[in-house]
């Protein structure tokens, strides 16, 4: 039996329950009081059944007006949110919530009005994420494959009868340990995401020389076949250590992920500059470069886990989830992000650190 149904039964029962309660009160009352009053017997088995019919069709239309279709309609909204229909149903049989003078009912209507409009706000960013996951992935699988394909390519010339010379031998290492290298961080970043998700990522704080640090960063990535032709430079705006409290690997980890999105989305002779500075008490750790900048929708974008940026004159690098996962390391360990931008005039990221 639905739901409606019971409702209307069991109104019926209540509503037939208080007219035999009043019927039989009623009646004996008005029986009692006949002969003082003069009043006729015929009256009294005539009239007053038919003023309890009166009074009972009356409360009768009040219930169904005021009780009855106000639950119905609450009823049929909550099944529509249950199979994902996130609207408020049409009214029922010209019932309209301007004639309901039961507050609670309109409290509970404001209650589902707001429920509703979370859920379709959240449908709404649900189904935007799942395209946007659909096409990271389909990205992410193509990044994947070209650089399988350089690896293997160039591996099979390698082993071919053909003589190569020794230049040409170190060309052909070079491109197959850049892509190794990009498959690597691609793998990292998988890896990262699945522990942030999971709350796996430890937090391992520990006092060391700032700038010491930053010296050795820079110098491993200056290692990387891409940063070849990308110079970066360092500027300490303070004489001595900079001592910080700080996670030696998940700050390393930042620091990369910001100057090789530099480096992807950049072309050829961008210059890269980190700066270290303190200031009233902070840390202020500064990426700039001179590079082609970015407009309001991508700085809003940049943090967002499979946003892959802007293209350049290279194939799209980047899985999409380096900037995301370098904002959690950085304010995993109490920091903050601040991105300045402009379209042809380069890209500044600071990032400042309590002491």
């Amino acid at each position: 039996m639905k739901l409606e149904t019971k409702i209307s039964w069991i109104l019926i029962i209540i509503l037939l329950t208080m007219g035999a309660v009043f019927f039989i009160t009623g009646f004996s009352v008005l029986s009692f009081l006949s002969i003082p009053l003069g009043i006729d017997g015929l009256v009294t088995y005539i009239l007053f059944p038919l003023l309890i019919i009166g009074v009972l069709t009356w409360f009768g239309f009040v219930i169904d007006r005021q009780i009855r279709k106000p639950l119905f309609f609450f009823i049929r909204w909550i099944d529509q949110l249950s199979l994902g229909v996130f609207k408020m149903p049409d009214t029922i049989k010209n019932f309209s919530f301007n004639k309901m003078r039961v507050s609670p009912f309109w409290e509970l209507k404001l209650k589902l009005d707001g429920l509703t409009q979370q859920l379709n706000a959240a449908e709404k960013e649900r189904k935007e994420l799942e395209e946007t996951r659909k096409n990271w992935t389909s990205g992410v699988t193509h990044d994947l494959k070209t650089p399988l394909s350089y690896i293997k390519g160039y591996a099979a010339m390698l082993r071919s009868e053909h003589k190569w010379d020794e230049a040409e031998i170190k060309e052909f290492a070079k491109i197959i340990e850049e892509k190794s290298l990009y498959m690597e961080q691609l793998i990292n970043d998988l890896s990262a995401v699945y522990e942030f998700d999971k709350m796996q990522i430890p937090l391992n704080l520990r006092t060391a020389n700032l700038v010491a640090f930053v010296e050795n960063v820079l110098k491993d990535l200056r290692q990387y076949p891409m940063a070849d032709d990308y110079p970066i430079h360092l500027n300490v705006k303070d004489e001595g250590d900079i001592l910080l409290s700080f996670d030696q690997t998940l700050l390393k980890r930042s620091l990369e992920n910001f100057i090789m999105n530099a480096i992807y989305h950049n072309p050829r002779g961008t210059t890269i500059s980190v700066s270290i500075e303190t200031t009233e008490g902070s840390v202020l750790i500064g990426i700039k470069d001179d590079g082609i900048g970015m407009d309001d929708k991508t700085i809003q974008q940049l943090f967002n886990q499979y946003y892959r940026g802007t293209a350049t004159d290279k194939s799209p690098l980047g899985s999409g989830l380096g900037m995301s996962i370098a904002k959690q390391f950085i304010e995993k360990q109490g920091g903050q992000i601040k991105v300045e931008s402009e379209l042809n005039k380069g890209t500044e990221i600071n990032i400042l650190f309590h002491c």
